[in-house]
């Protein structure tokens, strides 16, 4: 395995892994999970993925065949998903690893290429992976809910720059997470800059996992060319630590080829960017990137950063102003560095995009924090304690940061003039000793937020995403002409939105109401403006009027507000307080090409239709199951043949279609489409397309047709209650049950008749089921088929289940043809 593991390495990335590379693949490949703690620019992104590469490519079974590769930021996503995906889409990498392309797909608040997750390799915001999980996605509607948790369910999960995670959110719940999955999953989390405490404390939290650290490897120390000073200097990175605060000037003087200036604010950022246009030399380029872009300019600025900035770039003579949105993950670095103080972790990582690289020597200027200006502080009326608590830390002047960790971590950055990481290591230990086991105690005290993970998966609302992945302390702001649409219709979603901390927006918008005209609108809000004579049928939901919004609402909204263009502006720094001279508003959304939204069914059986699905799952979905299916059997502590239940799933998803109250619309609908009165079938769907049909389907009441899913829950339940037991068969129906919406949770009453048999039991025959039919029964509640709260193990199998029902049936509807005719 060695000789290929290595060649693999050498194709890839041009030199072999390094001791603590190999060790990681070693564990993986060998059933371990990670926890992996090397410095920034050792290369843990690729000693994390490559491990899947080579056991994709070679076929190795028993690991994971989906990889989800989770981080904290948008910005840091889509830097190491762009990374990946040119060197995969390489010519001489696709000539010589096949297997390998077309596997990657990115899925974030700005990029949605993959909403199902079902591309071999997804990366993802941990808000997108967690939401998955809890069975809220953020990028999938409520009625869809149950489906994407169970692409987790098997897969090797990576967690990158974990340390940046909220340890009361979306770090306790991914430890929840994991420690639900148990064997179910392969891991690794990985930090440049936990605490050797911590990183033992999640060990002893989820104890399969292995601790890999630079400590075990010191030969590669020596042989990480990275982290080597280039051949003139002793040191790699020289530190300098003003008391002063950062200014323009300073970063003229010291500027020499590429320059990246840090802040902890966007105002300082903004404010910096404008002054260095105007001082800088004229061949000097500056750029500026922090959170308040529009998507579309910050795709184009991150795109320039990479060329600028990125490895091998030739380009001289530039700048870079920031905020901590570049601060990890993105594979940049510069020869000057100018910082704000952050605590040891953060500043780490800012480090970590200076002298990144082989040869490379590098400056970094440590500067404190500029004090906030009375003027500038946020203070609102009658606010809560909790907002008041927030307003404070909102107001403190090292803002995003803790007031102690900044200072202390300054003080201690004295006693050094250099860095290294033996240095690196020593700071992160003796600065957040502390504040980590007090994060630690939170994480226990929390039960690593399980409650709320379970209470997710029963009632699947996004109302726990503030409880479980992310408190949002934001506001989704739109820049318009507000005058010309006072009380006009409006679609907001089609405009490009910036976030902005809501006490800071509510400080900017009480300060502009002293000085205006009270008639005049500063912001506005989006009703839905449906006019109730109509047909709720009729009603166009997407149609919307702008009304004026009392600054008072501001604290209970959260939904987009609309700023006026007038007070507030856009320009090269971003968004500002401002009177706008230019008319800049927000632009509209790229949209893709459009999808026909035109509804379409071809006609099939009862019998094609299931087939369709048992094929599907036969060529989509078994072949990357290997793994999982011998991973449930450790976890239930049993040998099941998970394929023959998914089978038999399939054969009675529909069972409830066999209803005579289903099969008489659809069949009068059918009959007079073809105009046949003799025909018959059991029918799954019929011909049918929204634009051409939609009066003649009412005559036939076809969309008014009793529900179906809870008639083929309770069949199966019954079947594999007898051959498998209760919990099962529990899961098994829950699935059939949920399979068209998760608040489904009972029967219609039903009559089946002989008539339209002879298709399932086709089916029961040509997959050995047996089982007694039931044929009639009222209505009635099927809460006791659904898994109790808790049970872990049962929510489990359901999420698996339901995933690849829903999925299966999703594509053969739509490929009947490609899957029926297998």
């Amino acid at each position: 395995m060695k000789d290929n593991f290595d060649k693999m390495y050498i194709d890839l990335l041009g030199f072999s892994p390094y001791s603590y590379q190999s060790k990681v693949a070693d564990l993986l490949l060998s059933g371990k999970n990670i926890i992996l703690s090397v410095p920034t620019g050792a290369g843990k992104t690729w000693a994390s993925i490559i491990p899947f590469l080579y056991a994709k490519q070679t076929g190795i079974e028993n690991f994971p065949q989906k990889l989800v590769y989770s981080l904290p930021l948008r910005t840091l996503t889509n830097s190491i998903y762009n990374d990946v995906k040119c060197l995969l889409s390489n010519d001489d990498v696709k000539f010589r690893y096949p297997l390998l392309s077309d596997l990657i797909s990115i899925q974030t608040g700005e990029y949605c290429d993959d909403p199902f997750f079902e591309k071999d390799i997804v990366f993802s915001t941990i808000d997108q992976t967690l939401s998955n999980f809890l069975c809220f996605p953020l990028a999938i509607s409520n009625n869809q809910a149950n489906i994407n948790a169970g692409s987790l369910i098997g897969s090797y999960l990576i967690f990158d720059e974990f340390h940046l995670l909220d340890s009361k959110l979306s770090m306790s719940t991914t430890i929840g997470m994991l420690n639900i999955l148990k064997n179910l999953c392969r891991v690794c989390i990985m930090t440049a800059t936990l605490t050797n405490d911590f990183i033992c404390f999640l060990k002893e939290k989820l104890p399969d996992f292995e601790i890999v650290s630079m400590e075990d490897f010191p030969q590669d120390i020596s042989k990480i060319k990275s982290l080597i000073p280039p051949e003139n200097k002793s040191i790699k990175k020289a530190i300098h630590i003003f008391d002063t605060v950062l200014n323009s000037n300073d970063i003229i003087n010291k500027h020499k080829n590429k320059t990246i200036v840090i802040c902890n604010r966007v105002e300082i950022a903004q404010r910096l960017f404008l002054e260095l246009e105007i001082k800088k030399n004229k061949s000097t380029k500056v750029f500026c990137i922090h959170s308040r872009y529009f998507d579309s300019d910050r795709k184009k600025i991150e795109q320039v950063i990479k060329k600028y900035f990125g490895k091998d770039s030739l380009c001289k003579d530039v700048i870079l102003v920031a905020t901590q949105v570049i601060e990890a993950g993105m594979d940049i670095s510069c020869d000057v560095m100018f910082t704000e103080i952050s605590p040891i972790n953060s500043f780490l990582q800012r480090a970590g995009r200076c002298a990144r690289w082989a040869k490379e020597y590098g400056d970094i200027y440590v500067y404190d924090v500029l004090s906030i200006e009375e003027k500038d502080k946020i203070a609102i009326k009658d606010a809560s304690e909790d907002d008041e608590r927030e307003i404070k830390r909102l107001n403190n002047k090292y803002l995003p940061y803790d007031k102690n960790l900044c200072q202390k971590s300054f003080d201690l950055l004295k006693q050094n003039n250099h860095l290294d990481e033996k240095i690196s290591s020593n700071l992160v230990n003796q600065i957040l000793h502390n504040e980590e086991q007090e994060k630690a105690q939170i994480i226990s005290d929390n039960i690593f937020n399980k409650l709320i993970i379970h209470k997710s998966w029963t009632d699947c609302d996004k109302k726990h995403y503030k409880e479980a992945i992310r408190d949002i302390q934001s506001i989704e702001i739109v820049l318009l002409d507000i005058d010309n649409y006072q009380n006009e219709k409006i679609l907001p979603l089609k405009y490009e939105t910036i976030g902005v901390y809501k006490w800071s927006f509510i400080g900017w918008v009480n300060r502009l109401q002293k000085g205006i005209d009270q008639n005049d609108w500063i912001i506005a809000k989006a009703e839905n403006s449906m006019d109730s004579q109509f047909d709720d049928e009729w009603l166009d939901k997407n149609s919307y009027i702008l009304r004026r919004l009392d600054p008072s609402e501001l604290k209970n909204h959260y939904d987009i507000v609309f700023v006026n263009n007038k007070y507030f502006n856009y320009n090269k720094a971003g968004f500002i307080v401002a009177n706008n001279e230019d008319d800049i508003v927000s632009p509209k959304k790229e949209t893709q090409e459009k999808k026909d939204k035109n509804i379409i069914y071809n006609k099939d059986t009862f019998y094609q239709h299931s087939k369709a699905l048992i094929n599907c799952f036969e060529l989509d979905f078994k072949p990357k199951l290997e793994f999982v299916f011998e991973q449930l059997n450790k976890y239930w502590g049993s040998n099941v043949d998970w394929n023959r239940i998914i089978v038999l799933a399939m054969c009675f998803h529909d069972y409830g279609k066999l209803n005579e109250s289903w099969q008489k619309p659809m069949l009068e609908f059918q009959r007079n489409k073809m105009n046949d009165e003799q025909y018959f079938d059991t029918l799954a769907h019929t011909d049918y397309n929204e634009t051409t049909d939609k009066e003649f389907a009412k005559i036939f009441k076809i969309k008014q047709k009793p529900p179906h899913a809870g008639i083929g829950a309770l069949q199966v339940y019954n079947i594999l209650n007898e051959e498998y037991g209760e919990k099962i068969a529990r899961c098994v129906a829950c699935a059939i049950l949920k399979h068209h919406g998760v608040k489904t949770e009972s029967f219609a009453s039903f009559s089946i008749s002989e008539k339209y048999l002879e298709d399932i039991k086709r089916l029961m025959t040509e997959n050995n089921i047996e089982g007694n039919l039931i044929l009639k029964s009222k209505k009635g509640i099927l809460d006791d088929i659904i898994p109790e709260l808790g049970k872990e193990k049962e929510w489990l199998l359901y999420l698996m289940i339901v995933r690849i029902l829903r999925l299966c049936d999703q594509k053969a509807t739509e490929n009947k043809n490609k899957y029926y005719n297998l």
